[in-house]
């Protein structure tokens, strides 16, 4: 997964995630910096779990 974040100084760069990390907008990660934005691609992904509800 990859990311956009904000470090601390204002600086910004894209950042590779190991697979089963889950962070959205906003998280503070352990290095202080922000995630500022979680691209996603168009095609679906095999890794990718889909999270669906069930009402019976």
């Amino acid at each position: 997964m990859w990311a956009y974040v904000k470090q601390p100084d204002g600086s910004t760069e894209e950042r590779e995630f190991p697979a089963g990390v889950y962070i959205e907008i906003g998280d503070i990660l352990e290095d202080g910096a922000v995630v500022i934005d979680v691209p996603y691609s168009d095609d679906c992904d095999d890794d990718i779990d889909a999270r669906v509800l069930y009402d019976d």
